[in-house]
């Protein structure tokens, strides 16, 4: 009986026992990302590389060289002493000049020049104009001899002008006539130095009237002014006095014939 009880009450025991449920179960997916990739933009740069500008320059000159080129300026009177002797040398479009003043008895001389085109010419102001331009082409090694011819520049200079040119039979016209004194400048350039308040006297050829006071005193410029008519065709003669000493011709362009009548106008009767 005793082991029957005993039976009961361990079945009794088991009996209640709590039941253990067990937590259902979470599958957890585990997914796997691919692995991202960072792009990082690259800044955008421009790189030029600039050439470095290279200027060549050739520098022309007279030498050092093997060659020589002299001889002697003169003027009317003979020899000139102090006179310029202006040197050029051209390659294209450029010019090197060197400039050489005349010594004893006229003469000058460049020596140890390299060849090539050359211009030669003489002056000295304020006296003597610039001589004929020489023009050559030296051997690397030649020795060339070049003698200069200056004109004279000095003494008095008369310029006559008149408007309108040529001057018409029967139409006024205007004459000036400008004195002074002629020279050169610094560079060989014809000038004049004028001559203000001069006396001019002026009286007129055959085939010219005189239409104002034959008597003017030059202005600051050295120049006065008369009206004048041309009476016949070709005739171009004024006589000049200055300063009340020896008259002088002046002459103009030759009378042209007097411009044609304008043709008649025909008006229509309506």
């Amino acid at each position: 009986m005793a082991g029957v009880l005993l039976a009961i009450v361990a079945g009794a025991c088991r009996d209640s026992d709590p039941e253990v449920v067990a937590a259902p179960t979470t599958a957890v997916t585990e997914t796997t990302l691919p692995p991202t990739t960072v792009t990082t933009p690259r800044p955008t740069t421009t790189s030029t590389t600039l050439k470095p500008t290279t200027t060549v320059t050739t520098m022309l000159g007279m030498g050092p060289g093997e060659a020589t080129i002299g001889g002697t300026v003169s003027g009317p009177g003979g020899p000139v002493d102090g006179a310029t002797v202006r040197i050029e040398r051209l390659l294209g479009k450029a010019i090197v000049t060197m400039d050489i003043a005349t010594t004893g008895g006229g003469s000058w001389q460049l020596p140890f020049i390299l060849g090539g085109s050359y211009r030669v010419r003489a002056f000295r102001p304020p006296d003597y104009a610039v001589s004929p331009v020489e023009s050559f082409f030296l051997a690397a090694n030649e020795r060339k001899t070049i003698d200069l011819r200056m004109p004279a520049a000095g003494g008095e200079k008369i310029t006559a002008m008149v408007n309108p040119s040529p001057p018409r039979v029967d139409q006024p016209a205007t004459v000036t006539i400008q004195v002074g004194i002629g020279r050169v400048d610094d560079q060989g350039r014809p000038s004049l130095t004028p001559r203000a308040g001069v006396l001019l006297a002026l009286a007129p050829a055959p085939g010219i009237l005189l239409e104002s006071n034959p008597q003017a005193v030059t202005d600051g410029n050295g120049a006065a002014a008369w009206i004048i008519r041309c009476a016949a065709e070709g005739a171009r003669s004024l006589i000049l006095t200055v300063a009340n000493a020896a008259a002088t011709t002046v002459n103009l362009p030759p009378c042209a014939a007097a411009p044609a009548p304008p043709a008649p106008t025909t008006t229509r009767p309506r």
